[in-house]
């Protein structure tokens, strides 16, 4: 059990360790933060892959490494949510952990499609501005899967009579919902090329983006909160069950 608890925490850090890769690589090598405009020509889109062509490749291959983050999260949020839910058939938190594998997906593939098409600059225009929108797309339209995870999180925390130590308040169920429409927004992109609803937009890329990677940030701490709680309970029982004079390590 102590090594379950204390081992979701280092889950949680490698997500917040790989988000941070993430971010990094999407902004310096990778280019894309802020995303490039929508209305570019495909020659235009050729040239920028051109132009960053090593960078963009070295990202890649750094993402390979790092993009699948939210996976770990996931698992730490489907155990607690498994506490809470209390159950033989626990289907919220199956709901909940398959969203959050599936969300990942989302999060994965836009650099593979950035380091293919950087891979051959030479190839039609036509062929690397696909590869281009369809990272791009892949990457704001991110609404199929999430939203599991979300609702589920959303219904446990909304239950009467959480267990010991549930991580999360009440109120954190009505964020996590907000949180969840926030990032439905991004899905708009594929109307418009310019605009609030365009890729690089404020509702499609600006609103979900800091929207989701702020939940991140309050369920960790309220997750770190919870875990180290149910240590110092299972450490209490350790120290109180063994004999006088022993010590726990």
């Amino acid at each position: 059990m102590l090594m379950s608890l204390r081992s979701q925490k280092l889950l949680i850090w490698w997500t917040f360790v790989g988000a941070g890769v993430y971010g990094v690589v999407f902004f310096f090598l990778l280019h894309m933060f802020p995303p490039p405009s929508a209305q570019w020509s495909a020659d235009q889109v050729r040239e920028f892959y051109t132009q960053h062509n090593t960078s963009i490749r070295v990202g890649a291959v750094v993402m390979s490494w790092a993009s699948a983050f939210v996976i770990p999260l996931a698992i730490v949020l489907a155990l607690q949510m498994h506490r809470q839910e209390r159950s033989a058939q626990p289907v919220w938190t199956v709901l909940g952990a398959a969203g959050g594998v599936m969300l990942s997906i989302f999060v994965v593939l836009p650099p593979i499609f950035w380091g293919v098409a950087a891979f051959k600059p030479d190839r039609p225009a036509e062929v690397t501005a696909v590869l281009h929108e369809l990272g791009l797309l892949t990457f704001v339209t991110t609404d199929q899967y999430f939203v599991f995870l979300f609702v589920a999180l959303t219904v446990l925390c909304m239950m009467p009579k959480p267990v010991e130590h549930w991580p999360f308040p009440r109120w954190f169920g009505y964020f996590t919902a907000w949180t969840a429409l926030a990032i439905e927004a991004g899905a708009v992109a594929y109307l418009t090329r310019t605009g609030p609803m365009a890729w690089n937009g404020l509702l499609a890329f600006w609103l979900p983006t800091f929207a989701f990677f702020g939940w991140m940030v309050v369920a960790a701490v309220f997750l770190f909160k919870s875990l180290n709680a149910q240590i110092r309970d299972v450490l209490d029982h350790a120290d109180g069950v063994r004999p006088e004079g022993n010590a726990v390590a």
